[in-house]
């Protein structure tokens, strides 16, 4: 694999199990890697990291609900 210089790899579509991550600190790290991991993602990938990022959003969304 080639890497630029300036650029990151690519994170592996290897999907936390969402559940999993409690911590919304945790959960907001994993947003934005899988939003900028869905922003370079070709088209057959697109579908399941989309599913990804809908995922960690929800539980986003159920963790404040529970802090609150």
């Amino acid at each position: 694999m080639v890497r630029r210089e300036d650029q990151a790899p690519l994170p592996a579509l290897g999907v936390p199990y969402v559940p999993a991550i409690e911590s919304l600190d945790d959960i907001c790290s994993w947003l934005g890697t899988f939003r900028e991991r869905l922003r370079q993602a070709r088209g057959e990938e697109r579908v399941a990291v989309a599913l990804t990022v809908q995922r960690l959003e929800a539980r986003y969304q159920h963790r404040r609900a529970e802090l609150s």
